[in-house]
Parts: C-alpha cells; sequence; structure tokens
C-alpha cells in the first residue's frame, strides 16, 4: 500500500508542478525514479520516491 501512494504521490506532483502527462509520468517514474522502503517498524511501512532535478532544468 505504501508504495502504490509514493507512485501515486509521485505522478500526481509530476502531473501537477511539472506539466507532465500522466503517462509520460508514470513511463518517467519506471525508467528514472528510485524508489526504496525508508521505514518497516510495527507494521508501519515508510516509501520514499527521488526523482532528479537535473532531469527538469
Amino acid at each position: 500500500m505504501a508504495m502504490r501512494r509514493a507512485v501515486v504521490n509521485a505522478l500526481d506532483f509530476l502531473q501537477q508542478e511539472k506539466g507532465m502527462d500522466r503517462a509520460v509520468a508514470y513511463a518517467y517514474l519506471s525508467a528514472a525514479a528510485d524508489f526504496a522502503v525508508s521505514q518497516v517498524v510495527d507494521r508501519t511501512v515508510g516509501v520514499h520516491g527521488l526523482i532528479r532535478k537535473a532531469d527538469f532544468s
């Protein structure tokens, strides 16, 4: 569930803040973003995604 939420949040960010089409944003995340589990404590799971700023300058 946390991974899905992280991807949806990243898609929303790329679409709303960077003006990307959602399908292009999804392809970008698949190819260029890194997602990692950042927290697994007491059944709380955290996932963070890293998007390079250099890709948008």
